[in-house]
């Protein structure tokens, strides 16, 4: 049975070619192609929209990460001013790194500057591992997390344990009790992925 491709959009042009069967179908076949070649400025179109909207989807995943860190930057900011009476001058030091890192970082994805992603990448990735050894603690994410977690000290856990957070602690580190674990977040290697991807998706 002979196709009658003239009426066919872009897009079903080329998910006809992808699908046709040249050797059982050789007039069909003849016909898909002579009308692709004969609209090649229509399909040339198409994949540049297709490109596009491509572009759009991982724009709105940066800034998706941008606003996040810029929201944890407001939320250090609103910690240290309630907290700032008892604080010691250290962590006042810590909070306003944290404060500094995530706004900037947040700024320079909305921003898109591709010279600062590297401050995405770097808080981002301090988020990534969290671990506990004797009286030594540290732990650091944003405005939540899915965590796994390895603890040997710990009764609670039994060993392994999985967990979903929202908000948590943006940075501690403590020496006044025993620990051992070690904790993985996938939200935040999730959030560095698509930095990555959506960086070199933007300025292809």
């Amino acid at each position: 049975m002979e196709v009658n491709y003239t009426n066919y959009n872009a897009k079903s042009l080329l998910e006809a070619l992808s699908t046709i069967d040249a050797d059982a179908y050789p007039e069909n076949y003849k016909n898909l192609t002579e009308q692709i070649a004969l609209r090649q400025e229509e399909i040339e179109a198409f994949y540049q929209e297709q490109e596009l909207a491509q572009k759009l989807k991982w724009s709105r995943a940066l800034t998706f990460v941008g606003v996040s860190q810029v929201l944890v930057a407001l939320i250090a900011i609103v910690m240290l001013v309630l907290s700032l009476p008892t604080l010691a001058m250290a962590n006042v030091g810590m909070s306003i790194f944290i404060v500094l890192l995530n706004g900037i970082a947040g700024i320079t994805l909305i921003k898109r500057l591709p010279k600062g992603y590297l401050l995405s990448f770097v808080n981002l990735g301090l988020q990534v591992f969290s671990f506990g050894a004797g009286h030594f603690y540290f732990n650091y994410y944003g405005l939540g997390g899915v965590f796994l977690a390895l603890d040997w000290v710990s009764d609670t856990y039994n060993w392994f344990s999985a967990s979903f957070s929202l908000g948590g602690s943006l940075f501690e580190l403590s020496t006044q009790s025993e620990h051992g674990f070690l904790q993985v977040d996938l939200l935040a290697i999730l959030y560095l992925w698509v930095v990555s991807k959506a960086s070199s998706k933007i300025t292809s």
